[in-house]
C-alpha cells in the first residue's frame, strides 16, 4: 500500500519514522560488501552499523475534542501542532428543531425562520491550518424547552393581553381575503367587477318578517279582523357583505385626490365579504360616545374606502327588489364609521341597507379653497351612491328606490347633495336626523378660512413654504399618525380654530357647494339659486342631543363622574363660541344673552340644574335651531318634508329596578344624541355577536323593543312611500312655512303599536327664534343708550380725546413759530455779521431756541393729568 507522505503522524497512510538519527557504538564490526553482484550505479552504498542505543520518537497524542465556546477561539491544534485561530461553522442542532417546531405552533410555515437565524445554531471549531474538526459547541435547550411548555399552559390557561394600542386596538387587519367558493351558510353574488361571497344570518323571535310588518295589520280593535295575521315571532334571514371597496385606496399619490372608480375587486375570485374593514382615519380619542371610555373597536387607516350592504333577499335570478338605505354616518366630520351600525336588523324588516365610509378630517375636507381640492368626503360619499346604482340591483335592491339617511355629519352630507347636481338622480327621499344642512357650525362658509385652516396645519407640522402648493405637497409627505394628532382638538397643544367647529369641514368651493346651503336655500324661492333634488325630506332631532357637547369634552372628567358642568365652564363655553362665530359687534352683549336666557333662576347654583340647562343650550343651537330651520327652508323649496322629534329615554324603563351597572344610559342623558339609532338599527332586537364590542353586556327591556318596533316601523314606511304615515297610525302632518308640524315620539308601556306619536307644532319656538333670529340681530345692533358705569367711561374718553387733541395742534403750532423765528434771526444776522458784532449769533446760539420748544412738548403729561 502507497503511503501519504503528508498524511498526520500515525495515520495509517502516513511513512515510517525515519531513524537517520540512531547512533552506533564505535568498535562495531562493518559487515562486509557483496562481491557477487554489483549495486546498481544509481544506488549509493550505505554502510549498515549495529545499533547500540534507540532513542524511539514517542507516538503523536489520542486526539480528543476540546471543549469549545460559541467564539473562535486560539488553541494548539492536536492534529497539525500548529497554534492558530479556530474556524466556525453554523449547524442545526437541537435547539433550532425545538424552536421551529415550537414556533409553527403560532406562526405557521414562518416558523421556517428559526432554521435560518445562527443565534439558535451549534457552532463547529475546525483548525484554519489542517481543517480538522477541533470541537463543537452544542447550545444548550432544556431550560428553554421546559419554559416553552410552561408558556404553552399558561397561555391556553390565560389569553394573553396588552396595552391598548388606539390605532390598533383589536389587531385587525385591512388585508383582503383569498378567493375561496361558498360554502354551508354562504351566498355568492355576481358583479362585473368581481363575484362576492357573503354570509347568511338567521334573526330569530322578531315581530315582523321582510314581507310583513305589524304596523301594516289592520289594529284588532277595528270591526273587521286581518286576513292574514303575522305571528307574533318569526325568523328571518339575511345576508350580510362586509368590507366591499367601493374605489381605489386613497394612500400614496391618491391621497387627498378625488375617488378612483374600482374596476376590479382585489384578490382572488370570489371577494370574501366576512368582515369589516378599517374605519377612516381619526383620533378616536375625541369621539362624542356614551361609551367613550371603551376601547374603539375598529382599526383605523387611510385604506377605509368601504361599505357594508344587509339584505333580505340576494340572488343573480331576478326577483322582488327591496328599497334601499344608503346610511351615512355622524361624527362632526371627524369621527365616525359604517361599522359602528350593523343593519341586520334594519334589512329583516324589507329594506336593502346599505353603510358607507368616507374620509374625515384633513384626509377628506382639507382645502385650499378651491374645487381641485375641497370636499373630497362628500366626493366619496358620490361614489358610494354610483356603486349602489351600479350594483345594489344584484343584492335584491332597487336602484330606483334609494333614500340616503343621515346622522348628524351625515345629515348634513344628505341635504348637501340635495342641493348639489352632481347628485341628482341618485335618490329619490332623504331622512335628516339630528343635523341640518344650514347649520352654521358645519359648513366653512368661506375658501378663505378653509385655506387659512390648511396653512395652519402646515405650519404645525413643519411645512412653512412660502407657496400654498407647496405646503400641500410637503403636508402629502407627512404620516398618517402625525396629520391626524395634529387637527385633533384634544392634542396638546392643538391648533387654535376659529370660525367654525372644527378645522375641517365641508366649505364651500363654487363646484360642490355654489354658496352656503343657508343662502341657497333663502334664495331658491326667489329663483337666484336652483334646488336639483327637491325630494321628500323626513328631519328630526332627540330631545337631549346637546349631550355629545358634554361628552366630547374630555376636561370634565370621567363618566362615574356625571360630567358635572358648573356656570363658570358655560361662561366659558360661551366666550369661546362668540369667538368661533366673529361676532365683532357686541360679544359681551351676546354672552351675557345667552347666559340669562339659559340660566335657572330659582337656584342659579344647583350643579344639577345648570348641567340640564347647558343639555338645552348646546341641543338648541346644534341642533334644534337649525334642524327647525332646515325643515322650513325644504318646505319652501317645493319638498315634502316631516319632522319628528325623539323624546324616548332608555333610562327611564330602568326605574323601579335594581341598580343596573351594564347600563350604558344614565338618567341625566335623555333622549341621547344617538339613541335615535339605537332604536333605527334594531339594538334591542339585535343578538349580542353581531353588535358593536361595547353593546355586547347592555340589557334591554321589553319597552326597549317595543319603542325600537314602532321607530323603525315609521322609517320603514317613509323608505318605501316617501311618507312616514302608518295605514293605521293617525295623520301625520307635513311641515309647511307657516304650519310647523312634528311628531313628538315618547312610547310608554302603556302606549299603542300603532301610534307614532303626538302630532304638535312649534317646537321649542321660543327657544328656535332667539338662535334663528335676535343673535343674529343683536350682532349687527347698535346700541344708542348705555349703562350709568359705560356713560362715565365714554364722557372721560371723550374728555382725553379732545383735550389731547387740541394740545398737540397747539404744541405743533408753537414749534412751528419758534423754529420759524430762529431761522429769520440767523438770517438776517448772517447778513449783519461784518457791521453789528454785538448781534452777531454763532449757529450754536441760535440753535439754543429749540430747547424752548421740547419743554412745550413734555408738558403735555401735565396737560392731561389737569383736564
Amino acid at each position: 500500500m502507497r503511503q501519504n507522505p503528508t498524511a498526520p503522524p500515525g495515520s495509517p497512510e502516513s511513512p515510517p519514522p525515519s531513524y537517520d538519527y540512531i547512533g552506533f557504538a564505535n568498535n562495531a564490526t562493518k559487515p562486509t560488501p557483496v562481491q557477487a553482484q554489483p549495486l546498481p550505479q544509481q544506488v549509493q552504498a550505505q554502510p549498515l552499523l549495529q545499533p547500540q542505543q534507540v532513542q524511539v520518537q514517542p507516538q503523536p497524542p489520542r486526539v480528543v475534542i476540546l471543549d469549545v465556546g460559541e467564539d473562535p477561539m486560539l488553541i494548539t491544534c492536536p492534529y497539525c501542532n500548529s497554534s492558530t485561530t479556530t474556524r466556525t461553522e453554523h449547524q442545526l442542532g437541537l435547539m433550532s428543531w425545538v424552536l421551529c417546531l415550537t414556533s409553527a405552533l403560532w406562526a405557521g410555515c414562518l416558523s421556517l425562520f428559526c432554521l435560518c437565524c445562527d443565534f439558535n445554531k451549534d457552532v463547529s471549531h475546525y483548525c484554519s491550518n489542517c481543517n480538522r474538526m477541533i470541537g463543537r459547541y452544542r447550545r444548550p435547550c432544556t431550560s428553554q424547552i421546559v419554559l416553552i411548555v410552561v408558556l404553552f399552559v399558561a397561555l391556553q390557561l390565560y389569553p394573553p393581553t396588552r396595552p391598548i394600542d388606539l390605532w390598533n386596538p383589536f389587531g385587525t387587519t385591512t388585508t383582503r381575503h383569498p378567493g375561496q367558493k361558498a360554502g354551508e351558510n354562504e351566498i355568492i353574488v355576481r358583479l362585473s367587477v368581481g363575484d362576492i361571497v357573503g354570509k347568511k344570518i338567521l334573526l330569530q323571535n322578531l315581530p315582523w318578517t321582510a314581507n310583513q310588518d305589524p304596523s301594516d295589520q289592520i289594529p284588532a280593535y277595528r270591526i273587521n279582523p286581518e286576513p292574514n295575521p303575522l305571528p307574533p315571532l318569526n325568523n328571518v334571514t339575511v345576508y350580510a357583505f362586509l368590507g366591499i371597496p367601493y374605489a381605489e385606496m386613497p394612500t400614496a399619490q391618491r391621497r387627498f385626490k378625488p375617488p378612483q372608480r374600482i374596476t376590479q375587486l382585489p384578490g382572488e375570485s370570489p371577494y370574501v365579504a366576512f368582515d369589516y374593514q378599517a374605519a377612516c382615519a381619526q383620533d378616536v380619542e375625541m369621539r362624542a360616545s356614551l361609551f367613550v371610555h371603551y376601547p374603539y373597536p375598529y382599526r383605523v387607516n387611510e385604506d377605509c374606502l368601504y361599505l357594508n350592504i344587509f339584505t333580505p333577499q340576494a340572488s343573480n335570478t331576478p326577483g322582488q327588489q327591496y328599497p334601499v338605505v344608503v346610511f351615512i354616518h355622524g361624527g362632526n366630520f371627524q369621527t365616525g364609521s359604517a361599522n359602528e351600525w350593523p343593519g341586520h336588523v334594519l334589512a329583516s324588516r324589507g329594506i336593502v341597507v346599505v353603510t358607507i365610509n368616507y374620509r374625515l378630517g384633513p384626509f377628506g375636507f382639507m382645502s385650499l379653497g378651491d374645487p381641485e381640492t375641497s370636499n373630497r368626503g362628500i366626493q366619496d360619499q358620490r361614489e358610494a351612491l354610483t356603486f349602489v346604482q351600479q350594483y345594489i340591483s344584484a343584492f335584491g335592491g332597487d336602484p330606483r328606490a334609494v333614500t340616503i339617511i343621515g346622522h348628524d355629519a351625515g345629515a348634513v352630507s344628505a341635504g348637501i347633495h340635495m342641493l348639489s347636481p352632481y347628485s341628482k338622480g341618485m335618490f329619490r327621499s332623504v331622512a335628516a336626523m339630528s343635523g341640518a344642512d344650514v347649520s352654521y357650525h358645519s359648513i366653512i362658509g368661506k375658501p378663505a378660512l378653509a385655506f387659512n385652516n390648511t396653512m395652519k396645519l402646515g405650519r404645525y407640522l413643519g411645512c412653512v413654504q412660502q407657496v400654498a402648493q407647496n405646503v400641500w405637497d410637503c403636508i402629502l409627505t407627512r404620516s398618517m399618525q402625525d396629520i391626524v394628532l395634529a387637527a385633533s382638538p384634544v392634542t396638546v397643544p392643538h391648533i387654535q380654530v376659529e370660525y367654525n367647529r372644527y378645522l375641517f369641514m365641508p366649505s364651500v368651493d363654487g363646484y360642490e357647494l355654489k354658496a352656503h346651503p343657508l343662502v341657497i336655500l333663502n334664495n331658491a324661492p326667489s329663483g337666484l339659486f336652483n334646488v336639483p333634488s327637491a325630494v321628500p325630506y323626513l328631519t328630526g332631532v332627540n330631545k337631549e342631543d346637546g349631550v355629545e357637547v358634554i361628552l366630547e369634552d374630555r376636561n370634565l372628567g370621567e363618566f362615574t363622574n356625571f360630567l358635572e358642568v358648573d356656570h363658570e365652564y358655560q361662561k366659558q363655553f360661551l366666550i369661546e363660541y362668540v369667538f368661533r362665530h366673529n361676532y365683532t359687534m357686541n360679544k359681551e352683549a351676546i354672552v351675557e344673552a345667552i347666559d340669562s336666557y339659559y340660566t335657572y333662576w330659582p337656584d342659579p347654583a344647583d350643579v344639577w340644574r345648570i348641567r340640564e340647562k347647558f343639555i338645552d343650550l348646546t341641543t338648541d343651537t346644534y341642533y334644534a335651531a337649525p334642524v327647525s330651520q332646515s325643515a322650513n327652508l325644504h318646505s319652501m323649496t317645493g319638498s315634502r318634508t316631516f319632522m319628528y322629534v325623539n323624546n324616548y329615554n332608555f333610562s327611564k324603563t330602568r326605574e323601579n329596578r335594581p341598580i343596573d351597572t351594564t347600563s350604558p344610559f344614565p338618567s341625566w342623558a335623555g333622549s341621547c344624541h344617538d339613541c335615535d339609532l339605537y332604536l333605527l338599527f334594531g339594538f334591542p332586537f339585535m343578538p349580542k355577536e353581531l353588535l358593536p364590542q361595547y353593546f355586547k353586556d347592555v340589557e334591554w327591556y321589553e319597552t326597549d323593543r317595543n319603542a325600537s318596533q314602532l321607530f323603525g316601523a315609521f322609517i320603514r314606511r317613509f323608505v318605501q312611500t316617501s311618507d312616514p304615515n302608518l295605514p293605521f297610525g293617525g295623520s301625520w302632518a307635513a311641515h309647511q312655512p307657516r304650519e310647523h308640524w312634528y311628531m313628538d315620539f315618547n312610547y310608554t308601556a302603556w302606549d299603542a303599536l300603532t301610534e307614532v306619536g303626538i302630532l304638535k307644532r312649534d317646537y321649542r319656538y321660543e327657544a328656535v327664534a332667539f338662535w334663528n333670529n335676535y343673535i343674529p340681530m343683536l350682532v349687527n345692533y347698535m346700541t344708542t343708550t348705555f349703562a350709568p358705569e359705560e356713560v362715565r367711561v365714554r364722557r372721560e374718553l371723550m374728555a382725553f380725546q379732545v383735550t389731547t387733541g387740541v394740545i398737540a395742534f397747539v404744541l405743533m403750532l408753537v414749534l412751528v413759530i419758534a423754529l420759524s423765528l430762529a431761522y429769520h434771526i440767523c438770517t438776517r444776522q448772517d447778513r449783519q455779521r461784518q457791521t453789528v458784532d454785538h448781534m452777531r449769533l454763532s449757529a450754536s446760539e441760535c440753535l439754543q431756541v429749540l430747547p424752548s420748544a421740547f419743554k412745550c412738548i413734555r408738558a403735555l403729561p401735565s396737560a392731561y393729568e389737569f383736564f
